[in-house]
């Protein structure tokens, strides 16, 4: 699995940039409070930022907030929806899942690389670095998340033409 609690794993100046605001309102604490993170200061990096909420005894994520970067590669708005209920378009089927546990099992952030097929079946990917980030919020039984996800050169097709992430039929 392409995971790690190390930010050297991934390339990206933005992630870094993200992990850089992200420690400097820890203050003094493991994780920052969601309320110190200003979205007016990310606003070069809000089309491309998720922000989750994950139920520390059942491990549910919800997804409050999805940039309209994320929206266009995925081809699916999933804001207001559970991870469990998808099935995101990923090389790696399960990366969401193990980045999450990743991140309640060492209550770090979690650094991950994967692709995106372009279509159904497709063996061409777009690459995708993402950096995931905890959030203390007042409620204990939950804590959200701070995620980045950035994508390789896109310029040589069309978006639409990425395979969708799609709730999952039951």
């Amino acid at each position: 699995m392409s995971l790690s609690n190390d930010p050297r794993f991934v390339a990206s100046e933005k992630i870094h940039a993200v992990l850089h605001y992200w420690t400097a309102r820890k203050q003094g604490t493991d994780w920052p409070l969601r309320d110190s993170i200003v979205p007016w200061e990310l606003t070069r990096y809000l089309p491309n930022i998720v922000i989750s909420e994950i139920n520390r005894k059942t491990h549910q994520v919800y997804y409050r907030l999805v940039g309209t970067k994320v929206v266009e590669m995925s081809r699916f708005d999933f804001t207001g929806r559970w991870l469990h209920e998808m099935s995101p378009a990923s090389q790696e089927p399960g990366v969401w899942e193990q980045a999450y546990a990743l991140m309640i099992e060492t209550g770090s952030p979690v650094y991950g690389q994967t692709g995106i097929p372009i279509a159904d079946g497709s063996e061409i990917l777009v690459q995708e670095e993402f950096g995931m980030f905890p959030l203390q919020v007042p409620n204990k039984e939950v804590f959200q998340c701070l995620a980045l996800e950035v994508y390789g050169s896109v310029m040589h097709f069309n978006p639409d033409d990425l395979r969708a992430m799609r709730p999952v039929k039951r």
